[in-house]
Protein backbone atom coordinates (compact mmCIF):
# COMPACT_ATOMS: atom_id res chain seq x y z
CA UNK A 1 0.00 0.00 0.00
CA UNK A 2 1.72 3.34 -1.07
CA UNK A 3 2.49 5.22 2.00
CA UNK A 4 0.22 8.51 0.92
CA UNK A 5 -3.04 6.35 1.05
CA UNK A 6 -2.89 5.39 4.09
CA UNK A 7 -2.67 8.99 5.50
CA UNK A 8 -6.29 10.09 6.15
CA UNK A 9 -6.52 7.18 7.82
CA UNK A 10 -3.57 7.27 10.24
CA UNK A 11 -4.40 10.94 11.03
CA UNK A 12 -7.80 9.93 11.45
CA UNK A 13 -6.92 7.29 13.91
CA UNK A 14 -4.03 9.73 15.47
CA UNK A 15 -6.96 12.16 16.10
CA UNK A 16 -9.48 10.16 17.12
CA UNK A 17 -6.97 8.72 19.92
CA UNK A 18 -6.15 12.06 21.03
CA UNK A 19 -9.25 13.65 21.68
CA UNK A 20 -11.28 11.17 22.73
CA UNK A 21 -12.62 10.61 26.37
CA UNK A 22 -9.44 8.55 28.21
CA UNK A 23 -7.42 9.50 31.54
CA UNK A 24 -5.20 12.31 30.05
CA UNK A 25 -8.51 14.43 28.88
CA UNK A 26 -11.19 13.59 31.96
CA UNK A 27 -8.21 14.23 33.67
CA UNK A 28 -7.34 17.58 32.44
CA UNK A 29 -11.02 18.26 31.68
CA UNK A 30 -11.96 18.19 35.23
CA UNK A 31 -8.31 20.02 36.53
CA UNK A 32 -9.56 22.76 33.92
CA UNK A 33 -12.96 23.20 36.18
CA UNK A 34 -11.05 23.26 39.49
CA UNK A 35 -7.91 25.51 38.83
CA UNK A 36 -8.51 27.45 35.65
CA UNK A 37 -6.56 26.51 32.21
CA UNK A 38 -3.13 28.87 33.24
CA UNK A 39 -2.66 26.64 36.53
CA UNK A 40 -2.94 23.07 34.59
CA UNK A 41 -0.07 23.93 31.88
CA UNK A 42 2.56 22.35 34.00
CA UNK A 43 0.36 19.12 34.25
CA UNK A 44 -0.60 19.50 30.75
CA UNK A 45 2.86 20.38 29.87
CA UNK A 46 4.02 16.93 31.82
CA UNK A 47 1.38 14.61 30.26
CA UNK A 48 2.77 16.13 26.08
CA UNK A 49 6.24 15.08 27.23
CA UNK A 50 5.35 11.34 28.63
CA UNK A 51 3.40 11.22 25.91
CA UNK A 52 6.35 12.07 23.00
CA UNK A 53 8.46 9.45 25.49
CA UNK A 54 6.18 6.76 24.91
CA UNK A 55 5.58 7.28 21.29
CA UNK A 56 9.23 7.32 20.63
CA UNK A 57 9.63 4.51 22.66
CA UNK A 58 6.73 3.02 20.75
CA UNK A 59 8.16 3.76 17.43
CA UNK A 60 12.00 2.52 17.93
CA UNK A 61 10.92 -1.00 19.34
CA UNK A 62 8.28 -1.30 17.07
CA UNK A 63 11.21 -0.70 14.06
CA UNK A 64 13.52 -2.68 15.51
CA UNK A 65 10.89 -5.25 15.82
CA UNK A 66 9.95 -4.95 11.72
CA UNK A 67 12.92 -4.68 10.60
CA UNK A 68 14.61 -7.96 12.78
CA UNK A 69 11.85 -9.99 13.23
CA UNK A 70 9.58 -9.38 10.56
CA UNK A 71 7.50 -12.16 11.82
CA UNK A 72 5.73 -10.28 14.78
CA UNK A 73 5.05 -7.19 12.37
CA UNK A 74 1.58 -9.07 11.41
CA UNK A 75 1.11 -9.93 14.93
CA UNK A 76 1.45 -6.34 16.13
CA UNK A 77 -0.52 -4.94 13.65
CA UNK A 78 -3.57 -7.77 14.77
CA UNK A 79 -2.93 -6.72 17.97
CA UNK A 80 -3.75 -3.10 17.02
CA UNK A 81 -6.72 -4.09 15.28
CA UNK A 82 -8.12 -6.08 17.89
CA UNK A 83 -7.74 -2.64 20.26
CA UNK A 84 -9.33 -0.89 17.74
CA UNK A 85 -12.00 -2.82 17.36
CA UNK A 86 -12.28 -3.48 21.39
CA UNK A 87 -11.88 0.72 21.38
CA UNK A 88 -15.11 0.65 19.10
CA UNK A 89 -17.49 -1.46 21.39
CA UNK A 90 -15.62 0.35 24.27
CA UNK A 91 -17.84 3.34 23.59
CA UNK A 92 -21.44 1.97 23.92
CA UNK A 93 -19.74 0.54 27.15
CA UNK A 94 -20.90 2.39 30.74
CA UNK A 95 -17.60 4.57 30.98
CA UNK A 96 -16.25 5.27 34.92
CA UNK A 97 -14.85 9.24 34.95
CA UNK A 98 -11.08 9.64 36.50
CA UNK A 99 -10.92 11.28 40.05
CA UNK A 100 -7.91 12.28 41.40
CA UNK A 101 -6.39 15.04 43.74
CA UNK A 102 -5.71 18.77 42.52
CA UNK A 103 -1.66 18.50 44.14
CA UNK A 104 -1.31 15.40 42.05
CA UNK A 105 -1.84 17.31 38.67
CA UNK A 106 1.90 18.36 38.21
CA UNK A 107 4.26 18.13 35.29
CA UNK A 108 5.56 14.76 37.18
CA UNK A 109 2.57 13.87 37.86
CA UNK A 110 1.38 14.12 34.04
CA UNK A 111 4.64 12.32 32.95
CA UNK A 112 4.28 9.20 34.64
CA UNK A 113 0.55 9.19 33.52
CA UNK A 114 1.94 8.12 30.20
CA UNK A 115 3.67 5.01 31.29
CA UNK A 116 0.93 3.52 33.40
CA UNK A 117 -1.80 4.94 30.52
CA UNK A 118 -3.28 1.62 28.70
CA UNK A 119 -4.74 3.44 26.02
CA UNK A 120 -1.50 5.46 25.58
CA UNK A 121 0.62 2.86 25.47
CA UNK A 122 -1.50 0.52 23.56
CA UNK A 123 -1.91 3.72 20.84
CA UNK A 124 1.86 3.82 20.70
CA UNK A 125 2.03 0.09 19.56
CA UNK A 126 -0.96 0.20 17.28
CA UNK A 127 0.01 3.45 15.61
CA UNK A 128 3.80 2.46 15.00
CA UNK A 129 2.68 -0.88 14.09
CA UNK A 130 -0.40 -0.40 11.86
CA UNK A 131 1.37 3.15 9.51
CA UNK A 132 5.05 1.67 10.09
CA UNK A 133 5.66 2.71 6.14
CA UNK A 134 4.83 6.33 7.28
CA UNK A 135 5.79 7.21 10.80
CA UNK A 136 9.37 4.61 10.44
CA UNK A 137 12.06 3.83 9.11
CA UNK A 138 14.63 5.69 9.99
CA UNK A 139 15.52 7.61 13.54
CA UNK A 140 14.51 11.19 12.58
CA UNK A 141 11.24 9.72 10.94
CA UNK A 142 10.67 8.50 14.17
CA UNK A 143 11.80 11.29 15.89
CA UNK A 144 9.48 13.78 14.13
CA UNK A 145 6.47 11.39 14.34
CA UNK A 146 6.52 11.32 17.74
CA UNK A 147 6.86 14.61 18.63
CA UNK A 148 3.73 15.72 16.01
CA UNK A 149 1.66 12.90 17.91
CA UNK A 150 2.89 14.88 21.13
CA UNK A 151 2.00 18.24 19.71
CA UNK A 152 -1.67 16.22 18.70
CA UNK A 153 -1.21 15.21 22.41
CA UNK A 154 -0.99 18.65 23.70
CA UNK A 155 -3.91 20.65 21.81
CA UNK A 156 -6.03 17.12 23.08
CA UNK A 157 -5.78 18.04 26.43
CA UNK A 158 -5.66 21.88 25.58
CA UNK A 159 -9.03 21.49 24.86
CA UNK A 160 -10.75 19.13 27.05
CA UNK A 161 -8.85 21.83 29.73
CA UNK A 162 -10.19 24.66 28.31
CA UNK A 163 -13.95 23.40 27.82
CA UNK A 164 -14.23 20.80 29.62
CA UNK A 165 -17.06 21.80 31.61
CA UNK A 166 -19.45 22.21 28.47
CA UNK A 167 -18.15 19.46 27.18
CA UNK A 168 -19.18 18.16 30.57
CA UNK A 169 -22.54 18.98 30.29
CA UNK A 170 -23.28 18.16 26.05
CA UNK A 171 -22.27 14.66 26.86
CA UNK A 172 -25.08 14.38 29.70
CA UNK A 173 -27.06 14.60 26.38
CA UNK A 174 -28.31 11.21 25.51
CA UNK A 175 -28.53 11.85 21.66
CA UNK A 176 -25.47 13.93 21.53
CA UNK A 177 -23.61 10.91 23.26
CA UNK A 178 -24.88 8.59 20.69
CA UNK A 179 -24.18 11.24 17.68
CA UNK A 180 -20.74 11.20 18.94
CA UNK A 181 -19.76 7.52 19.54
CA UNK A 182 -21.41 6.58 16.21
CA UNK A 183 -18.95 8.75 14.25
CA UNK A 184 -16.12 7.59 16.39
CA UNK A 185 -16.56 4.34 15.65
CA UNK A 186 -16.85 5.18 11.78
CA UNK A 187 -13.75 6.25 11.79
CA UNK A 188 -12.54 3.28 13.64
CA UNK A 189 -14.21 1.12 11.17
CA UNK A 190 -12.37 2.61 7.97
CA UNK A 191 -9.07 2.62 10.29
CA UNK A 192 -9.28 -0.62 10.57
CA UNK A 193 -10.97 -1.43 7.10
CA UNK A 194 -7.13 0.33 5.88
CA UNK A 195 -5.23 -2.18 7.62
CA UNK A 196 -6.62 -5.40 7.18
CA UNK A 197 -7.20 -4.55 3.07
CA UNK A 198 -3.81 -3.84 2.65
Amino acid sequence: MPAPSLLIPFVSYALLMSFTPGPNNISCSLLGLKQGYRASLPYLFGISAGFFAVMLLAGLLTEFFTQNYAVIAPWLKWIGVVYMTWLAVSLFLPSKKSTGRTSAFTFPGGFVLQFLNPKGVLYGITIYASFSSIVTGSLAKTLVSSFLLAVVCFLAVTTWSLVGSSLSRWFENPRFHLVFNVVMVLLLGYSVYSILAH
